[in-house]
């Protein structure tokens, strides 16, 4: 791990979680909160929000409050709150770019209908723990995600495992991901890269539909909400003035 650390890697024979075993270089690998070597940080934002996008107005409420946890610059949040739909930005470890003004705040904010995670759960020593505290922390139901899942070859020459930065320490199959569901009193659904662990019911098969048909849905959403471009641009005006 970054050049100089022995990592051990170790996977569960019951839920096929693979793992960095007492990963003690994090806060030397967290120097930076973004490592230099993801240079898909953008790309992968640009083709997830308009999925994103379809997914929630289709089978969430649109005018609900969502929750991006590890979000980074904020720059999914802010291209979902410019398609309209109410998104707040949080992250222990990175500077808000794109979203200042826009910080989750339990005690202010309305509880949330969803929390998402973009390439977020491979940096998280206890994932159970990690999603059990987003869901009480905003008072979600759901918890959308983006995730590569493994194989169960354990291939140490995974793209994936990057061990150049030393951040990544939590791989998940698909059996994985269905016992955390299962710890955590939720289903889950998948649509590719992206997954749902939810408390509600939908049909299966409901979730991949809504993702596959982002094409379709997400100009008629756009369209039907409204850009909070304007209107947060104003809000955040007003707060500076008020503040002054």
């Amino acid at each position: 791990m970054l050049g100089r650390h022995e990592a051990t890697y170790r996977m569960c024979g019951d839920c096929a979680y693979w793992f960095v075993e007492e990963p003690h270089w994090l806060d030397e690998a967290y120097s930076e909160a973004v490592a230099a070597i993801d240079t898909g940080v953008v790309q992968r934002n640009l083709d997830l929000y308009p999925r994103l996008t379809s997914v929630l107005g289709r089978m969430f409420d649109p005018a609900g409050v969502y929750v991006d946890y590890g979000a980074g610059y904020g720059l999914l949040v802010r291209l979902m709150r410019d398609v309209g739909l109410d998104f707040y930005w949080q992250d222990a470890h990175c500077e808000n770019l794109f979203a200042r003004g826009f910080e989750w705040n339990a005690a202010r904010d309305k509880p949330a209908t969803a929390v998402t995670a973009v390439e977020v759960l491979e940096h998280v020593t206890d994932p159970v723990a990690f999603v059990d505290t987003s869901l009480r922390e905003t008072g979600a139901h759901s918890f959308i995600l983006t995730q590569h899942l493994h194989d169960l070859t354990a291939d140490p020459s995974w793209w994936y495992l990057a061990p150049q930065a030393g951040q990544h320490i939590s791989f998940y199959a698909p059996r994985t991901m269905h016992t955390l569901a299962e710890r955590l009193g939720m289903t889950y659904h998948a649509a590719g890269t992206l997954h749902l662990l939810t408390k509600r019911t939908f049909r299966d098969g409901t979730f991949a539909r809504a993702a596959r048909l982002h094409r379709l849905t997400y100009p008629l959403l756009r369209r039907r909400l409204g850009s909070r471009v304007v209107q947060d641009h104003q809000l955040l005006t007003g707060r500076s003035c008020h503040t002054g």
